[in-house]
């Protein structure tokens, strides 16, 4: 077994336990507030905890989920989702993302962006799209304080944090 090596290391483990972490704080609010629609802020979690346990990292996804969220919601209010208006809201995350140099979190705005404008019915209301909105940004907020309560964690016991491989000195 060459690469399970690679796999059960402390990084890993502590990568594990931080998203795991994210799911269930994310879970018990989707348990405990059935009325909103806390399943998206489960996935906006997992996109949202990195690896590396990079603060920054995980400040750029919120904010790219911020910015995919506005865009969305821009976007509800111009127009009823459709096809046509996914894919402008589409172009709008990318270019807006490409001009503020956010090239490594693009695709978390994209799937914020996503998640705000699918809807499962045939009246678009925007309240749903603002419900959602609210959940994908208590997904990035679980996931921020993940990571700082790890660093903070490391900190106290004057650890230091964990680095890949590829960032190692």
């Amino acid at each position: 077994m060459e690469g399970t090596s690679d796999v059960f290391t402390v990084e890993n483990y502590l990568y594990f336990t931080r998203l795991i972490i994210g799911v269930v704080l994310c879970y018990l609010l989707y348990i405990n507030f059935p009325e909103l629609p806390f399943q998206w802020s489960l996935v906006s979690v997992v996109v949202a905890i990195s690896p590396d346990n990079s603060t920054q990292l995980a400040k750029d996804r919120m904010i790219a989920n911020l910015l995919g969220c506005v865009v969305g919601l821009v976007m509800f209010f111009i127009h009823p989702p459709n096809l046509l208006m996914l894919s402008i809201g589409v172009m709008l995350v990318v270019i807006i993302g490409l001009y503020f140099n956010m090239q490594g979190s693009i695709r978390s705005a994209l799937a914020a962006l996503v998640i705000l404008m699918l809807y499962n019915n045939q009246s678009a209301d925007w309240t749903l799209a603002l419900d959602r909105l609210v959940c994908v940004i208590a997904g990035c907020l679980v996931a921020l304080l993940v990571t700082l309560a790890f660093n903070y964690l490391f900190k106290v016991c004057r650890f230091k944090s964990p680095q890949p491989k590829d960032q190692a000195t």
